[in-house]
């Protein structure tokens, strides 16, 4: 099976990622991120398990991490990827930007539910042993400040670069920092990158 036809490099959220990399404070950005996953949000579930394999990058990916406590999963939508993450992880708080989205969530024992975007995440400073996202947004310096010395980062998509919010591995590493540690690889139509950061 084909993955979809996202036109992912003219997709508005693409750009938006691309804005919001060049300034995280772009409101504008953020505002119209939000707005267009509200939109979404009453037939994201719907479509989301009509992709074959849509959370399989995050499952390959979880069979190599470092065994964790707890986890952060940013930007978890409607929870396509937490029940996944719960299974590997004892404790997940499970973020994500729309309201909407999380009214529509599928629950998951284990799993606490938080209204929070990656501009400001409600941890506090080096504590996060393991953070997780599917098809996120990617703010480098909110994510790098949240995680524990050593911790680990697993971010995935479900189509590549034909993913809307997709930024190069590579790219991700550069704006992490070199001292930041990455492996990754393919997983059906999607990539997962595991980078861990500086002990």
């Amino acid at each position: 099976m084909e993955p979809p036809d996202l036109k992912a490099d003219v997709h508005p959220s693409r750009r938006f990622q691309e804005r919001l990399l060049d300034d995280p404070g772009d409101r504008e950005a953020w505002q119209g991120l939000r707005s267009s996953y509200d939109r979404m949000a009453g037939e994201w579930r719907e479509w989301t398990e009509e992709q074959h394999g849509y959370d399989l990058a995050v499952r390959e990916g979880l069979c190599r991490i470092r065994p964790a406590e707890w986890a952060v999963e940013i930007c978890c939508g409607t929870g396509e990827a937490t029940a996944a993450v719960a299974a590997a992880v004892p404790s997940v708080v499970a973020c994500d930007l729309s309201l909407e989205m999380l009214r529509r969530r599928v629950d998951v024992p284990g799993v606490r539910w938080v209204a929070a975007d990656v501009r400001s995440l409600p941890l506090g400073t080096a504590r996060v042993p393991l953070v997780v996202s599917l098809n996120g947004v990617f703010n480098p310096s909110e994510i790098a400040r949240v995680i524990r010395p050593g911790g680990q980062l697993l971010w995935c998509t479900s189509f590549r670069a034909g993913t809307p919010l997709y930024v190069p591995p590579e790219r991700m590493h550069r704006l992490l920092g070199a001292r930041w540690t990455a492996a990754g690889g393919h997983a059906g139509h999607g990539e997962w990158t595991l980078f861990t950061a500086p002990g």
